[in-house]
């Protein structure tokens, strides 16, 4: 079935199913919102999922919450928590649903913090949430492997959908010009690698590649006293680092869904400068678009798409070679970018995934 705007008539497929109430916990984000069909004719009603730019709806994985609203719920659908929640909240939330006879799903998006918090404290969360699921779902085969080898569960595996809208996924990109544009996001300077050392690798790896225009971005937060973000002298490094380069670094507010999908629709390569947590919209974001992700050998995000990955080291002349590898094959290889079609086809494989998982547990599937 073809993207387009216009809404189409459900087909005898979807007709006719008796709507399943689904508490998608928590209901904001992208990924929550896009587990849908992209027509709405599942027959899934999720009541905690937001529109983009809506405020939560306060739905939480608390036994308080739960209580006042599980009589109108058919399924609870976990698929993370707070990040200080503590596990015996999360063992007695469990527990309420349980008790009531709702099925509990969990999908396992991060198997470790994505905060990049107490890796014990998120152990013990996810301890206490995923062996107490009625179903499992992840988003990757090598995290499937990693949650079966833990807690000895067999995960439903469905893809990722879909992150930029169908309309701006057809958009055509420019031709490929002489110079290799790379961008790397570094954000309020919060990530897994040291952003002096990435920074001084990635400038290193540019030298070692003809045509190569390095532009940096990072939150303006970062000079702010005030903020709890504030680290000027970082940034006055990366900053000098780029200067002796011949990069760019761009300063602004954090970017809305709209400004983010044009940030790497404007790049060749983006760089991803590690991550907390497990998988990415950022992989999706960059198929959809045609720009190539370069992430960390061995994150379960790098399986995500077809994506460069390098190898993270706190040694800068290894990090820079593993980078300057990357950035050669992105000038010679072509560039994936995700088919709409199949894109589509996929949002669809997915709700249909999920509607039929929810009528197992639930006995519906008998009928």
């Amino acid at each position: 079935m073809s993207p387009s705007r216009r809404r189409r008539r459900a087909s005898a497929a979807w007709e006719g199913r008796p709507t399943i109430s689904v508490a998608t916990l928590p209901g904001r984000g992208l990924y929550a919102r896009h587990l849908s069909h992209p027509e709405g004719v599942d027959a899934v009603y999720r009541p905690t999922v937001g529109l983009p730019g809506a405020a939560s709806r306060g739905s939480v994985f608390t036994p308080t919450w739960l209580r006042a609203h599980l009589d109108d719920i058919d399924v609870v659908h976990v698929q993370g928590v707070h990040p200080r929640q503590d596990p015996r909240q999360i063992a007695e939330s469990a527990a309420v649903v349980r008790r009531s006879g709702t099925p509990l799903v969990v999908t396992g998006y991060h198997l470790s913090d994505p905060s990049g918090g107490d890796r014990r404290l998120y152990d013990a969360q996810l301890d206490a949430l995923v062996p107490a699921a009625d179903a499992v779902v992840t988003l990757t085969d090598s995290a499937a492997a990693e949650m079966r080898d833990r807690w000895g569960v067999a995960p439903l595996v469905l893809p990722h959908p879909h992150a930029v809208d169908f309309v701006r996924m057809r958009q055509l990109r420019s031709t490929r010009g002489e110079r290799l544009r790379v961008g790397l996001h570094l954000a309020a300077l919060q990530v897994p690698l040291d952003p002096v050392l990435l920074v001084d690798a990635l400038t290193r790896a540019t030298r070692e590649v003809d045509g190569v225009q390095l532009v940096v971005h990072a939150h303006e937060s970062v000079l702010d006293p005030g903020s709890s973000s504030y680290n000027a002298d970082v940034l006055r490094e990366v900053e000098r680092l780029l200067r002796e380069a011949g990069g760019t670094l761009r300063l602004h507010r954090p970017f809305s869904d709209a400004q983010l999908w044009d940030h790497l629709f404007g790049l060749d390569v983006s760089v991803v400068p590690g991550l907390h947590g497990s998988h990415s919209v950022w992989p999706e974001a960059c198929a959809d678009l045609g720009t190539r992700p370069l992430l960390p050998a061995g994150v379960h995000a790098a399986g995500q798409q077809p994506c460069l990955t390098y190898t993270p080291a706190a040694d800068v002349d290894t990090l820079a070679g593993s980078l300057a590898t990357a950035l050669t094959a992105a000038r010679s290889e072509p560039t994936h970018r995700a088919d709409p079609e199949h894109r589509w086809a996929e949002r669809v494989r997915v709700a249909e995934g999920l509607r039929s998982l929810y009528e197992r547990l639930l006995g519906l599937d008998r009928r």
